[in-house]
């Protein structure tokens, strides 16, 4: 009977910590394994949810409970598998309703699973103390941080080789020119136009997707020939101040381009100055002889300027800043955009089959590098006819009779004001739809931030659903009550998903902002 018990515990362990590690580890590689980034989201309500959800709290007190029970082994291990029962039928339950969260499973995630594993199972097996089990049990969140914590020290060993090698093979492209491209936004969707632009005379490669840190940026070297190629893009982001700088030793860019700084990632670096030092770290590594393309209607952007060796160009809307390509007179309807240009006392018309007026302020950089590599006017013109937006970036598509402004990669104050212009372009016939969990990461700037784009979205929307409690609070004062905007807050997916289905059949245009549960978008790409 006592060999059946421990089987019957074995197994009841192996799918609770299964579950447990499973979901730490999903929030854990969502934060990208920094201790940074997941003590800020720790500091968030869904953070604390996490750690002090009922299950886990239940799970506390039956183990304390059954601690300061007068101790029999067999009625002890009974408790142990009532307890990992509970934890059974959960994750029964998550897995049968497709709720159960999980990383996607790279070999670092396994890795860590594996090691996790084994140092919870280790531990016990070394102790013999059924009582050791049931206080690992509680303590497994930090059992996963001190394995992360020594894992991460090994990646960075092998990070420094990775980014040796990568240092070397550039090195060797002697003829090729590199373009950086930073910002607190418009990084990935500057770096897809710039490509398309550029490949009609050029052999041109570039980082995908949203791969900007160091140590992507070093694989993907590694991983690609770059002996045909002449101009290799590279996007470069940043959660500290060094992070840039760590990316341009490594590649070398002769051209450098600024799209905006904002108060993105402000609770990693800690003050907006710290950021547009770090933004600026690109401009100041471009040689003499270099290009530095900055967004100058951007206070941030155009602040340092005065501190750069290398030759200067600017964009943007606002005469005053006296930029070197001066955007005019924008035209933009639900099928396209159009702007006149003025670039060394020339004007030209760009047009482009995409929606959103401040989609030109992600134009007008590419325009200015392919003036500085000697493309014509003409070539240039043709390029920016047929751009497209990135995949996972912001797009629009239809949903039924329902319209979706898809803008739920990511989310910045700046961002979400131009979302909200692209569906204020949308007749007021529709009724208009935000659906957000807010902006994060906005340190302590996130409330007044917040209540602010509350405002906003009154002006422009008959309803906001808000999909999370973090944010909540300041969104609805934002919001107020002049404009009748109707507030919702639905933060079970379940239910979210129940409510936006029922929209598909509505005339309606929804903006999603910021990250929306797997479920959504899983029903958008049906």
């Amino acid at each position: 009977m006592i060999n059946t018990i421990n089987i019957i515990i074995l197994v009841f362990w192996l799918i609770s910590a299964l579950a447990d590690y499973l979901q730490l580890t999903y929030y854990w590689q969502l934060k990208e394994w920094r201790w940074d980034r997941a003590k800020d989201f720790l500091s968030t309500i869904q953070g604390r949810q996490l750690i002090f959800q009922r299950r886990i709290s239940l799970r506390i007190i039956l183990i304390i409970v059954a601690l300061f029970l007068p101790f029999n082994l067999l009625i002890f291990k009974f408790s142990i598998i009532f307890i990992l029962t509970l934890d059974f039928l959960n994750a029964f339950y998550k897995f049968y309703s497709r709720k159960l969260l999980h990383p996607v499973f790279t070999k670092k995630a396994l890795l860590i699973l594996l090691f996790t594993f084994c140092l919870e199972g280790g531990l016990f097996l070394k102790s013999h103390d059924w009582e050791i089990l049931l206080f690992l049990l509680m303590i497994r969140a930090f059992l996963l941080g001190f394995v992360i914590y020594f894992v991460n020290l090994f990646t960075i060993l092998v990070k420094k080789y990775y980014i040796k090698k990568a240092t070397k093979k550039i090195e060797k492209q002697k003829n090729l020119i590199v373009v950086g491209i930073t910002g607190s936004y418009g990084k990935t969707t500057v770096k897809n136009f710039l490509y398309h632009v550029l490949e009609k005379k050029f052999k041109v490669i570039k980082t995908p997707r949203n791969i900007n840190t160091e140590i992507g940026v070093a694989k993907f070297i590694l991983k690609n020939d770059f002996k045909n190629s002449e101009i290799f893009i590279c996007e470069m982001g940043a959660y500290n101040e060094g992070d840039i700088q760590a990316i341009c030793d490594m590649v070398h860019p002769k051209i450098g381009i600024l799209t905006a700084i904002n108060e993105q990632h402000l609770s990693l670096f800690g003050d907006i100055k710290i950021t547009q030092k770090t933004k600026y770290e690109l401009l100041k590594s471009l040689p003499g002889n270099g290009l530095a393309i900055i967004n100058s209607d951007n206070n941030l952007c155009r602040g340092l300027i005065h501190e750069l060796n290398c030759e200067v160009h600017t964009f943007g809307y606002n005469e005053e800043y006296k930029p070197t390509f001066l955007l005019k007179n924008i035209k933009s309807t639900n099928q396209g955009i159009l702007c006149e240009g003025i670039f060394s006392n020339q004007t030209i018309i760009i047009e482009a089959s995409i929606v959103g007026e401040h989609n030109f302020m992600n134009i007008a950089p590419c325009y200015l590098v392919a003036k500085f590599l000697k493309m014509s006017d003409d070539d240039i013109i043709k390029s920016c006819k047929i751009l497209s937006m990135p995949d996972g970036s912001f797009h629009i598509k239809n949903y039924g009779l329902a319209i979706i402004i898809n803008d739920s990669y990511n989310s910045n104050p700046d961002g979400f004001k131009a979302a909200l212009g692209v569906m204020q372009k949308y007749s007021s016939q529709k009724r208009r739809i935000v659906i957000t969990r807010g902006m994060l990461e906005l340190g302590g700037n996130s409330e007044e931030l917040h209540e602010c784009i509350g405002e906003e979205i009154s002006l422009v929307a008959e309803e906001l659903v808000i999909i999370t409690r973090d944010n909540e609070e300041a969104l609805r004062k934002g919001v107020g009550t002049k404009y009748k905007t109707e507030i919702k807050s639905i933060f079970d997916p379940t239910d979210l998903l129940s409510y936006f289905r029922s929209l598909k059949d509505k005339e309606c245009v929804i903006l999603l902002e910021n990250r929306m549960p797997i479920d959504i978008i899983k029903e958008l790409e049906k």
